[in-house]
């Protein structure tokens, strides 16, 4: 089982759209895949359940004891499952503070199905926070989405630091898979400037094609459905098609 956070502190950079249509891509490539949703603002969990569910992925953090299978859900994608996310995950900061392996929840649960899956994706909040550090400690490698503006690179260095300290402390075999850019406007100086700054930075590890602004990307979530069953055809398919298969390709797969 491999398994990729999708993670930028930042807000508004695509990580959803990102961690939605990489999962369902890989999906597609007849890889049985989990999207683990860990944002309280559950937006993965939403294009892909109609219904809010009982059991979410808050109940990995509070409860002693539990079935990770009794959490996670089919969706209508074939190979694609879901573990959903609630607005109770945002209480889980102050719900484990003080607990002493509060890093480790997710990854003691994630063990007890690693057979089920070929790839898990984690769609992590816009934070640094206990979340997100349970996404990085549990996964083997992290894609990291950056729009291309002049604010684009504030605040990396804090996630760059969060990342070596989980690599350093909790999961040495932790890597940047990848650096996306996302939001990309074809038509501006501003935007391509952005992106060089960005890939004088991070190097090879930038993803060659950049996700361009898209109405299609943009509209898909709000009719419940990743880029790939709402616009197949679209310039946002395409893109995350590409991204898709960059992602395999670096993987081996």
């Amino acid at each position: 089982m491999i398994t990729i956070t999708i993670a930028n502190q930042k807000g508004g950079v695509g990580k959803t759209t990102t961690a939605v249509n990489l999962a369902s891509f890989i999906a597609r490539k007849n890889f049985k895949t989990l999207l683990v949703d860990l944002d309280p603002q559950a937006n993965s969990t939403f294009v892909f359940l109609d219904n809010p569910a009982k059991l979410s992925t808050y109940s990995i953090f509070v409860e002693e004891e539990v079935d990770p299978t009794g959490i996670i859900h089919e969706t209508a994608v074939p190979n694609l499952f879901l573990m959903p996310s609630s607005i109770h995950l945002a209480k889980v900061e102050r719900a484990l503070a003080g607990v002493f392996d509060a890093p480790l929840k997710l990854r003691r649960i994630m063990g007890k199905i690693a057979n089920m899956f070929s790839f898990v994706i984690i769609d992590t909040p816009p934070s640094l926070g206990l979340l997100t550090v349970n996404a990085l400690t549990t996964s083997d490698f992290v894609v990291i989405p950056i729009t291309p503006s002049p604010w684009a690179l504030e605040g990396v260095q804090d996630f760059l630091d969060t990342f070596e300290g989980v690599k350093e402390t909790f999961n040495e075999r932790l890597k940047i898979l990848g650096v996306l850019i996302t939001m990309f406007d074809t038509r501006t100086t501003l935007s391509k400037d952005a992106s060089l700054k960005i890939k004088e930075l991070f190097g090879d590890l930038v993803f060659e094609e950049p996700i361009a602004r898209s109405v299609r990307l943009e509209e898909s979530p709000a009719f419940r459905e990743d880029i790939f069953t709402f616009a197949p055809d679209s310039k946002g398919a395409h893109a995350y098609a590409i991204f898709g298969e960059s992602v395999l390709k670096r993987l081996g797969k």
